[in-house]
């Protein structure tokens, strides 16, 4: 019972200090961010921080991971509902803008940090922590290709075809140079739903 009170403890302790985390990184930046100010902000002690992640970039990497995690747990609810390819590449396209609507801190930190150094240093991490949902994705994709419901690609074609033109406008949103308005995500499904469509017997898309 006491093993389990502290685990309990332990467990809001590094969810305080990573929502902290988020909060700082969101108004002072990643760079300028200190252990100081997420200690500040979580009410944890410095000791806590250290014994939960280590130096800021674990912080960093933790954080990454958890907003991830709870984008793909988010989205794979929704997937295994899916039976068709054309539900499930809507769903895969019109979740990524909603979720990123309505989480913007997260996601904006899932855009600026992919490519960080902190991250991109612990990308074994990463993919050990994420990569199964990923792989499950990609398994649906080449089941519903070869059933005839999508067209059949290189397995690296169809996320770019899915995702890159979400992903780019996520990136302008990211740096305030564009606005998530009403509607975009079922244009982007459309788009997505088209290039990735199987053909017809014609050899036109139905």
């Amino acid at each position: 019972m006491e093993k389990e009170r502290r685990s309990a403890v332990g467990e809001r302790s590094r969810r305080a200090i990573l929502d902290a985390a988020l909060e700082c990184f969101t108004r002072l930046g990643w760079a300028a961010t200190t252990i100081e100010d997420i200690r500040e902000v979580s009410g944890a002690s410095v000791g806590s921080v250290y014994h939960h992640f280590g130096a800021k970039e674990g912080i960093a990497v933790a954080l990454y991971i958890d907003c991830l995690r709870q984008h793909q747990e988010a989205l794979r609810g929704r997937l295994e509902r899916e039976r068709d390819a054309e539900a499930f590449v809507r769903a895969v396209v019109v979740h990524h803008i909603a979720w990123s609507r309505a989480h913007p801190d997260a996601a904006r930190y899932l855009i600026r940090m992919r490519r960080d150094e902190a991250v991109s240093a612990a990308e074994p991490e990463v993919q050990e922590a994420t990569g199964d949902f990923v792989r499950d994705g990609y398994a649906r994709l080449k089941e519903f290709a070869k059933e005839g419901q999508l067209l059949r690609l290189p397995t690296t074609a169809y996320m770019p075809l899915l995702l890159g033109p979400a992903q780019e406008l996520l990136r302008s949103w990211a740096t305030g140079r564009v606005e998530l308005k009403a509607g975009i995500e079922k244009v982007l499904a459309d788009a997505a739903w088209k290039s990735l469509r199987p053909e017809s017997p014609s050899g036109r898309s139905s």
